[in-house]
């Protein structure tokens, strides 16, 4: 199959790793539209290049081949600026050979690259594996709906923190506070950082056993005790020569998809009717704070993005 036209052009690959949801993908777009909507429509500032999508799991073996050489072509020809991976309803922990396959892709082309990396869900399940960690059912069942983290005050001392985007702002009031040689009163605008945020989770496998050498864990839940890591370490960790964060949520998810999607895990029997009717109620009653995590994700990428680069740039 030849390259697209944005495929000649630098640019970063959203690598899609399901296949289409019965009336879900044909109402909202599959994970990867719905990833690429998020950090070009909601959430500046914006990746620096444009996002492009290689569907990773496919029924077809000829379509799979094809959107592989696709990919390697861009990577050969040094147009791949990063690499963002979706979630999936399929088991990372499992051996199809569609996954077995990407593993191995993971840890000998896209670990070896530079360009940072991203995953979400199953995106962010298979990287902590293929970096060591194990992955299985939680035996608490699922965590479905909005449901809110425990962010982990760490993450906020990274240097140059992508996760400074979690903030919202807020007068403060201020009592004899000095400026300019002279007491003042009154109110103050400041930022302040969340210590807990609102996102859509769709899972029932978990990391087990903490994160990887050289990580950061982003947040907890009292079902999932790793919602997301960040590499913090030097390169070179298990052949990772890109930097990553992951988050276990779904960001890219509105809660008018969170809600479809509770609807359809009711009816094939995924969830009971009071897990339905509790996860429904969260979800539309909590702030979808999703957004504030697509942020982090535009700045993560362009930070990295324009380090690469420069090095790059200096090598020369």
């Amino acid at each position: 199959m030849a390259q697209t036209a944005g495929e000649t052009e630098p640019h970063i690959a959203v690598l899609v790793l399901d296949t289409p949801i019965a009336g879900i993908t044909d109402k909202y777009g599959d994970f990867g539209d719905n990833t690429i909507d998020l950090l070009t429509s909601h959430c500046p500032p914006r990746p620096p290049y444009k996002l492009i999508k290689y569907q990773l799991k496919h029924d077809d073996v000829e379509e799979l081949e094809a959107a592989y050489a696709r990919l390697l072509a861009s990577i050969h020809n040094h147009k791949i600026r990063g690499f963002v991976l979706t979630g999936s309803r399929s088991d990372a922990f499992e051996e199809y050979p569609w996954l077995v396959r990407f593993r191995k892709f993971l840890r000998n082309t896209i670990f070896k690259l530079p360009w940072p990396l991203v995953g979400i869900c199953f995106g962010h399940q298979v990287v902590a594996q293929c970096l060591g960690c194990k992955i299985d059912r939680n035996t608490q069942g699922w965590e479905a709906g909005i449901i809110t983290i425990d962010i982990n005050d760490e993450i906020y001392k990274l240097p140059h923190s992508p996760f400074t985007q979690l903030y919202r702002r807020e007068e403060i009031e201020v009592k004899n506070d000095v400026v300019g040689g002279g007491a003042i009163e009154g109110e103050r605008d400041e930022a302040i950082l969340y210590q807990h945020l609102n996102m859509v989770e769709s899972h029932r496998d978990i990391v087990f056993g903490g994160v990887p050498n050289g990580f950061l864990n982003f947040g907890s839940t009292s079902k999932c005790p790793i919602q997301g890591m960040v590499s913090v370490g030097s390169k070179g960790e298990m052949g990772r020569q890109c930097k990553v964060i992951t988050f276990q949520g779904h960001p890219e998810f509105t809660t008018e998809i969170s809600l479809d999607i509770l609807k359809n895990m009711f009816e094939r029997g995924s969830l009971t009717q009071l897990e339905y009717e509790k996860a429904k109620y969260h979800t539309s009653t909590l702030n979808n704070q999703g957004d504030l995590i697509g942020k982090v994700i535009c700045k993560f990428l362009s930070q990295e993005i324009e380090a690469v680069e420069s090095k790059e740039s200096g090598d020369k």
